[in-house]
């Protein structure tokens, strides 16, 4: 499995979807540097970024500020998403533990219902608003970083 970095500036929607072979779409704007098992994605200027990454990855770290995230139909064993400001997280048919990096922001995730995690806040001044149903038992980890900010979770 292939590892992914992509930084985005200045698009408030950002979409990242499955694709169905072993095909990566990004705009044509982009910079790309890529070897065996990272691919660096830098997207700058961009009113809405739409990224099309293979369905199964190992870590995808996400840089993101003051934007709308959709993941759809992607299996990740963690996906970092270190953002600014505030965030609107959709999430939809997805596997994977994901962690969730703020400093003095707040973030609203939607989960599906289908997804088994729990949640663990770490940081300083942290507080996760969990209104979805945890399992203790769950693989998947949503986790909040950082410092100072807030994370509500729900179906």
């Amino acid at each position: 499995m292939k590892d992914y970095e992509i930084s985005i500036k200045n698009a408030k929607e950002v979409s990242i979807y499955k694709t169905d072979n072993d095909t990566l779409v990004i705009p044509s704007s982009s910079a790309i540097e890529t070897d065996k098992n990272n691919t660096e994605i830098k997207i700058k200027d961009v009113e809405e970024a739409v990224i099309g990454i293979p369905k199964e990855a190992g870590h995808i770290e996400l840089s993101i500020e003051d934007a709308s995230l959709t993941v759809k139909g992607i299996s990740f064993e963690r996906m970092e998403i270190d953002g600014k400001g505030k965030l609107v997280i959709n999430l939809d048919d997805i596997a994977g533990s994901i962690d969730v990096n703020l400093i003095d922001g707040s973030a609203e995730m939607t989960v599906p219902s289908a997804y088994s995690f729990k949640a663990r806040t770490e940081g300083k001044n942290n507080t996760i608003d969990c209104q979805a149903q945890e399992d203790a038992a769950a693989e998947n980890i949503i986790e909040l970083n950082g410092r100072n900010s807030t994370l509500l979770i729900r179906n």
